[in-house]
């Protein structure tokens, strides 16, 4: 007599689990969003240099901080909602998991390849802040959108 394989039942994720990875999802997301608008010439300091002045804050100086949190809140909410509420074993989306991962994979090696010949800021240590402030915001942004969209 032949023995069936015991069926694995559909196991949750803990949500610690969904939060971390959803939070490096996002936060993947933010950088490399971050990258393709300082390889198109959107500055992240000009924000800081337009406060001081009187005249209204432009779209184009305060439109790369909405992306780079905009695109980590996104990001991290999908795969938050995913996470939660398709429960493991995938066995049905085998295929569509590794064509998903190498197209992940290949976008990221695109967007770090065009990196390498980026303009450095003219003063090193204020780039430096206002891309860790950015980070900042994206992360608060990505732990945003991964708790509104995890199914309790």
């Amino acid at each position: 007599m032949p023995k069936d394989k015991p069926e694995i039942s559909d196991v949750p994720l803990p949500p610690v689990l969904v939060y971390t990875t959803a939070l490096t999802c996002g936060m993947l997301a933010a950088i490399a969003v971050q990258i393709q608008l300082s390889r198109s010439g959107f500055d992240l300091l000009g924000l800081w240099k337009n406060l001081s002045s009187m005249r209204a804050m432009q779209l184009r100086t305060a439109g790369p901080w909405w992306a780079i949190a905009g695109a980590a809140f996104v990001v991290s909410g999908i795969t938050a909602a995913a996470l939660s509420r398709l429960p493991l074993p995938w066995r049905r989306f085998r295929g569509l998991r590794w064509l998903l991962g190498a197209a992940i994979v290949l976008a990221l090696a695109n967007i770090g390849h065009g990196s390498s010949g980026l303009l450095q800021p003219a003063d090193p240590g204020a780039g430096t802040a206002a891309s860790l402030a950015a980070l900042v915001i994206a992360a608060l942004m990505a732990l945003c959108g991964a708790y509104f969209t995890v199914r309790r």
